[in-house]
């Protein structure tokens, strides 16, 4: 896992139980908050994080899987609307 898996897994773990965090993700990590829990859940259903436990891995590949089933803000689907 590179350091910035790790950073990326560090960072969920610890604002999943508050919503994710979403406006930290592109100051922190430079994508924006869809890419960073499609790469997330992409780490957890790998084999990239196997020092992680499973409650843990399952418990994120939920957040992950609920945070890009949700509708995009309006904002960002009128400036995709856009291009």
């Amino acid at each position: 896992m590179t350091r910035d898996d790790q950073a990326m897994l560090a960072f969920a773990t610890r604002w999943s139980r508050f919503g994710g965090g979403d406006e930290y993700i592109l100051p922190e990590f430079g994508i924006t908050p869809d890419v960073f829990y499609q790469r997330l859940l992409t780490m957890a259903k790998s084999t990239l994080i196997n020092d992680v436990d499973f409650a843990t891995r399952t418990y994120l590949m939920d957040f992950c899987a609920s945070k890009l089933a949700r509708p995009a803000p309006k904002n960002a689907a009128a400036a995709r609307a856009a291009v």
